[in-house]
This record gives structure tokens, C-alpha cells and sequence, in this order.
């Protein structure tokens, strides 16, 4: 079928996105909402397996065949074919929609059209990928509806310390003495992602693998190595080429805090942080520690989110607020301008903005990197991704950040109606904000 213009609502703009791609988006999610009645069909032939297998009078499997099959025995056999028709239609198009969307993505192409708000230095990269601003996907969920669990991924340890190569000595220790330590206190030990990790629909478990390496290490890459863009370039080539990533990094949690009535937790940075002061982020930050990595590893970012929950909002594990099964993690991203790596996770939180922003107002928290919070609703979404004159400076990866949760609510076709209206209606962007 041939690419042509959709008009998706009366007012939305025209865009770039074959019929075919709309029709099979929506396709796999009725798959994937269907998909509980395979497991009701086999049930229904189990049990009549079962029960005519039971039957003495049944001797060989020609004749089970038919007390099951047979509508001229029995003429509620019918359903023992419809649930082999449902078996195998479910199963079948979930299985080659899965194939299709290996190589095609609606989301993807969603990004594309918004090609205009990715960053100049971002864009060479940026094709057949989704980004936003600053920030690169190198590896994002099969489902955006679902996203991964937190026992769909392994962090995997690698118990060799990062040291920088010969060359590169001498200027580092400089560094250090004259810079790093006239800044910090402590040169703390981070954990540093070592691939681009994969994941597929029919393999969805996603393994990252890190090693230890020293804040100072990283700090020296980001204010020395990395700041001229030739150099980022380089280094993202290779992450993308090659997979291997062989300098230092601080693998970040980009946690976006969704309450139970519909809002998302903003925060803005105090003027005193070292990186990003005074900008707003959706919703916080936490680089992942070696206290995270404890028990199993399918446990290991699990106990990231706790943490995080806890030193920055002040909620405890045991407070009922959040559970594992509302953690979602979207994606792997990259960060253009330092040439970080983050992942990007919603949690749907069991309290409402009121009591949230209580919490965080009047508990204790190990971390006030924050003074300042507001909310904004699902809907308010699409406005912040394209306001074209801003009432909030954002951190560099927000942007990216909100896609996906975009994703996560509406899917790609509900975000794509909703950015298109938008983008045709800028007189009616929202700007409605709702502070703490």
C-alpha cells in the first residue's frame, strides 16, 4: 500500500505516515488485548482432553480426536474449533506483527516527523531511532503500553575496574589535583554501562552490563575529553557501530513520577547543584550505586527505583504507595551532551497529587537537590513537548522523558493526534500549571 497524507482528526495536520503503519499499530495493541483468550482456548481443550481421555471407552487417538471434533457427535463441538481458530489467529498475528515491528515502528517514525526539535549534534544519529533534544534511544521496550518490568532486566557486574588508557594519564591526573578536587569532597565509585544493550519482542529481557569507575574519571571525560563536538561525535559513532563503550559513564535513572490522579511530578534543580542548576526535569534523577546491587539481578533495579523513592521524595518501600508490577521501564537512552546513558521508567504511584505533594513537603528527604515542584496532567503533555515559547527551562533529556510517557499513555497513535493538534493549533497550547 502506498504512503499517503492522513488527517487522523479534522484539525490535524497533515502527516507522513502510511495507512499501513496506522493500521497494523492498532492492530498489535488489539492483539495484545486479545491475547488472554489463548490461554482461555487452550484451557477449554485441556479440560476436554482431559475429560474424554478419562472415558475408558475411548481406546486410541482417532477416536478422542473425534468426541473432541466431531459437531456431528456432539454439536457444541463447534467450540472446541473456535478455540483452535482463536489459538491460531492470535498466536499467528501477534507472531508476525512482532516480525513487522522489528524493523518498523510507528513511534519511530512519530519522532521523525518532530525532527526539527532534536538537537543539531543529535540528528546524524537520529534515523530510524526515536530522540528528543539532547537525548538519543539506543534501545527501547517492545511494548510502550507496558514497558519492561523490573524482572525483565539484568544488571550484570563485571568485576574489573575501569582505568583510562596511557595516553590520556598524565592530563587526568592534572585534572585532578587542579579541578576535581577543589570541587569534591569524595571521588565516589560509579557504575559505568560497558555495551549498548539489545532486547527483542521474542527476547525481551534486557541485560545491562557495568563495571566500576571513579566520579572523577567521569567527571574528566564530560569537562575535558567530551566538550568539543567533534569528540562526542566520535564517541557516539562508536557506541552506535561497535556497541562497546570504553570510557567512563555514570549509568543514571531517569525516574518519571505519575500519581494516581493523572499528574506528573516536575521538579526544578536548586542554583547551588554543580550540573544543570535552576533547570526543571520530569520528575528525578539517580545514578545507580553499588548498594543497588544486592540480592538477585533480576532485583538490582528494583532496589535503584527504592532508593531513588527514598532519598529523593522521602517514600519508603513499606508505605504501600508504589508497587514493583507499576514500574515501567521505556528505555535506554544516550545524552548527546555529555554522552551519558540513562534509563527512562515511569512509576504510577498509589497516592494522589495532594498527598504526594505533601510528602514531599513535610518528610525528610537524604537528597534536597530540589526546592521547587509542580504538576502537570497526561493532557498537558503534548503542550510541553511543543511550546514553542516555554514557561520552564528544561533539563536535556525532559523532552525524551516525556515522549516516551507519552507513549506509555496514549500509545503512538493517540500521541500523534494529540502532537498534531497541537502543532496546528499553537494559539491553543496550554499553559496551565499547577504548583506545589
Amino acid at each position: 500500500m502506498q504512503k499517503k497524507n492522513l488527517n487522523l482528526t479534522k484539525n490535524h495536520i497533515k502527516i507522513k505516515i502510511s495507512t499501513t503503519d496506522w493500521v497494523l499499530d492498532r492492530s498489535r495493541d488489539f492483539f495484545e488485548r486479545q491475547s488472554k483468550w489463548t490461554g482461555i482456548a487452550v484451557a477449554f481443550l485441556m479440560g476436554m482432553f482431559v475429560n474424554i481421555f478419562s472415558d475408558p471407552n475411548v481406546n486410541n487417538l482417532r477416536e478422542l480426536l473425534n468426541r473432541m471434533f466431531n459437531v456431528h457427535i456432539r454439536s457444541l463441538n463447534v467450540l472446541s474449533w473456535f478455540a483452535v481458530i482463536i489459538i491460531l489467529l492470535l498466536t499467528l498475528g501477534r507472531f508476525l506483527l512482532k516480525m513487522y515491528f522489528r524493523k518498523h515502528s510507528y513511534a519511530v517514525k512519530l519522532a521523525e516527523i518532530y525532527h526539527e526539535k532534536v538537537d543539531s549534534s543529535i540528528q546524524p544519529f537520529s534515523r530510524g531511532r526515536i530522540a528528543w533534544g539532547l537525548a538519543l534511544t539506543l534501545q527501547s521496550c517492545p511494548d510502550f503500553r507496558k514497558g519492561w518490568s523490573t524482572e525483565k532486566i539484568q544488571i550484570q557486574y563485571d568485576p574489573t575496574k575501569y582505568a583510562f588508557p596511557r595516553e590520556l594519564d598524565e592530563s587526568y591526573r592534572d585534572y585532578l589535583e587542579k579541578e576535581f578536587r577543589t570541587k569534591y569532597a569524595d571521588d565516589k565509585i560509579r557504575l559505568m554501562l560497558i555495551e549498548d544493550p539489545q532486547a527483542f519482542s521474542d527476547a525481551p529481557t534486557l541485560v545491562l552490563r557495568v563495571q566500576e569507575t571513579k566520579w572523577s574519571q567521569v567527571r574528566f571525560y564530560q569537562d575535558v575529553i567530551v566538550r568539543d563536538l567533534n569528540e562526542r561525535t566520535r564517541y557516539i559513532e562508536q557506541v552506535l557501530n561497535t556497541r562497546i563503550i570504553n570510557f567512563p559513564n555514570s549509568l543514571c535513572l531517569h525516574l518519571v513520577i505519575v500519581t494516581s490522579d493523572g499528574y506528573l511530578l516536575l521538579t526544578q534543580s536548586g542554583p547551588k547543584v554543580e550540573y544543570y542548576p535552576n533547570l526543571w526535569a520530569c520528575s528525578i534523577g539517580e545514578q545507580l550505586n553499588l548498594s543497588d546491587l544486592k540480592g538477585s539481578e533480576e532485583k538490582f533495579v528494583l532496589n535503584w527505583v527504592e532508593r531513588a523513592l527514598l532519598e529523593e521524595l522521602g517514600i519508603l518501600p513499606d508505605d504501600g504507595y508504589f508497587s514493583p508490577d507499576f514500574i515501567h521501564v521505556m528505555a535506554v537512552i544516550l545524552e548527546g551532551d555529555t554522552v551519558n546513558f540513562a534509563l527512562v521508567t515511569l512509576i504510577f504511584l498509589n497516592c494522589n497529587r495532594e498527598e504526594l505533594d505533601s510528602i514531599i513537603d513535610k518528610r525528610p528527604r537524604t537528597d534536597y537537590e530540589f526546592q521547587k515542584w509542580e504538576f502537570i496532567s497526561w493532557d498537558n503533555i503534548p503542550n510541553q513537548l511543543l511550546d514553542p515559547k516555554p514557561t520552564r527551562i528544561y533539563h536535556p533529556s525532559t523532552g525524551i522523558r516525556m515522549f516516551y510517557a507519552g507513549l506509555s499513555k496514549f500509545g503512538a497513535p493517540g500521541l500523534n493526534r494529540r502532537l498534531g493538534w497541537i502543532k496546528s493549533n499553537p494559539a491553543r497550547v496550554i499553559k496551565n500549571k499547577i504548583s506545589s
